[in-house]
């Protein structure tokens, strides 16, 4: 199994898009939390923690699945102006070095994952 840091950065998003955005990716099996010692840690805003049996290609190509949901979803936002986003997929070859808040939010864990 293969571990991935994925970034998205929504471009003239409305109010509501990143929560759809962190719904699309926890569907696709993108993750706002990390585990580190059994400790459940906070991931940055519109930064999602991916592991399974993909190729980095694989993992962007799902990544990107999801933003584009969010994307085609309303492709213009309120105020007329055409929505993008910016993306950002690396694979985690050996060892994160990180400093996180713990995580108090369950709906950031995977399913079945435990504070």
């Amino acid at each position: 199994m293969a571990s991935f840091t994925t970034r998205v950065e929504l471009v003239n998003p409305d109010h509501n898009d990143y929560e759809l955005l962190h719904q699309e990716m926890r569907d696709a099996q993108f993750y706002r939390s990390i585990s580190y010692c059994g400790i459940w840690k906070d991931l940055p805003f519109a930064e999602y923690d991916h592991t399974a049996s993909q190729t980095v290609s694989q993992a962007y190509d799902s990544a990107l699945a999801a933003v584009q949901t969010v994307i085609d979803n309303k492709p213009v936002n309120d105020k007329q102006q055409k929505k993008d986003f910016l993306l950002l997929v690396t694979e985690v070859a050996d060892v994160r070095v990180f400093k996180l808040p713990n995580t108090t939010d369950i709906a950031r864990l995977p399913p079945g994952a435990s504070l």
